[in-house]
């Protein structure tokens, strides 16, 4: 049930709280406030399930009383996006949030394509890295397998992703905060469809890109898409690299908190994590980005470090084609080492037009560093309510 339908009932509930000045009443205002402040989200992304950062930001999303959730848009990436909206679907049917609508998505890049990939690699050389769905021993995109208990029986919601989110985000102007863990091509064709919808965006969250300029998979996987929405002029961008992603890391001490905490999540975590033999080569424990980024949507505090960075992505094809394109603005007065080009001193302001962002670009707050025991108390909390 919507906020907007419950209001009343929110009101009352504050009302019983504030008058009884209990243990059970301040709880009862915290719930109500919570209720009032939830943070409207759409969450874009390739759904990969059972295990692994993908689907436990799901649950994440799903069982956070700070977020109402508008819907789930489902895309290829890690698989493509049929196991992906099956998977989607099985989380929402787990966490008892069916009201939640699903939509399915692209299920290709704008223009990389296997083909390209492997000429690619003669050209360049190969590498043997995380690909997504163009792994070389993935199923084909139609191909879909049982989640844990059976296939779900809620059904995706008729239409596409970009209408979805065109739909929504013009329902709820300067409300919604889109939250995309996966590759950006939902988003890329919304906003080619009705670029009217960027000025309305509350805030875009991306997990991906590479702080460091190099390889992030969402990115890589559809380098154009990215492209045309880091172009957009939205109101605020923030962005959870691949390198931060890296310093938290799912485990079997921080999985068997959240059994023993008796959740609603506490026997799948149990089965999946704790008691699953995975194949050879295979591991059920991974970093956790796409989880650092929905706990620092809920809680920036948990970030600790930010810097300003204008994000971009190599479309050219070449030995670099879908790294990140990294631009900085230097940190006080440029200095070089002697001998200079002239006899003379720097002429700082002659430099000063060379040292403004690319003009197509808007600045992005990058996340560096968090508070990784105040992210697994809240990852452990939402898992566990």
């Amino acid at each position: 049930m919507r906020l907007e339908r419950r209001r009343p009932t929110i009101l009352i509930a504050l009302l019983l709280g504030a008058l009884l000045g209990t243990a059970a009443g301040k709880a009862m205002v915290e719930e109500a406030s919570s209720e009032i402040s939830r943070v409207k989200v759409i969450a874009d992304q390739d759904s990969a399930g059972p295990h692994g950062t993908n689907f436990l930001s799901l649950l994440m999303l799903l069982n956070a009383r700070q977020i109402d959730l508008l819907g789930i848009t489902t895309v290829s990436g890690d698989q493509w996006v049929e196991p992906s909206t099956v998977f989607a679907l099985h989380a929402v049917e787990l966490a008892g949030r069916t009201d939640v609508p699903v939509v399915m998505g692209a299920e290709r890049p704008l223009l990389r394509t296997g083909r390209e990939l492997k000429l690619n690699e003669k050209l360049y050389g190969s590498f043997p890295n995380w690909r997504g769905s163009f792994n070389p021993d993935t199923p084909p995109p139609d191909y879909t397998w049982e989640p844990p208990g059976g296939y779900p029986k809620t059904k995706p919601r008729p239409g596409r992703a970009a209408e979805f989110l065109i739909e929504t985000i013009r329902t709820n102007p300067r409300e919604v905060v889109l939250y995309c863990a996966g590759p950006l091509t939902n988003l890329a064709l919304a906003v080619r469809m009705d670029p009217g919808i960027v000025p309305l965006v509350k805030a875009l969250y991306v997990m991906g890109a590479s702080s460091d300029g190099g390889f992030e998979l969402n990115w890589w996987w559809g380098p154009e898409a990215a492209a045309i929405v880091m172009r957009e002029r939205w109101r605020r961008i923030v962005v959870t690299t691949g390198e931060i992603g890296f310093k938290v890391s799912s485990s079997e001490q921080l999985m068997r908190r959240i059994v023993e905490a008796g959740g609603p999540f506490a026997d799948y975590v149990r089965s999946l994590y704790l008691e699953y033999e995975p194949y050879p080569g295979l591991s059920q424990w991974s970093a956790m980005w796409d989880e650092l980024a929905v706990a620092a949507l809920i809680d920036p505090s948990i970030i600790t470090e930010t810097r300003t960075m204008w994000l971009d992505v190599d479309i050219t094809h070449g030995p670099k084609y879908g790294h990140t394109v990294v631009w900085t603005r230097p940190r006080g007065e440029l200095s070089f080492f002697l001998p200079y080009s002239g006899p003379g001193p720097i002429d700082q302001s002659k430099w000063a037009e060379h040292l403004e962002p690319p003009a197509h670009l808007q600045p992005a707050e990058i996340q560096m560093e968090a508070d990784i025991e105040r992210f697994e108390d809240l990852f452990v909390k939402l898992m566990s309510q």
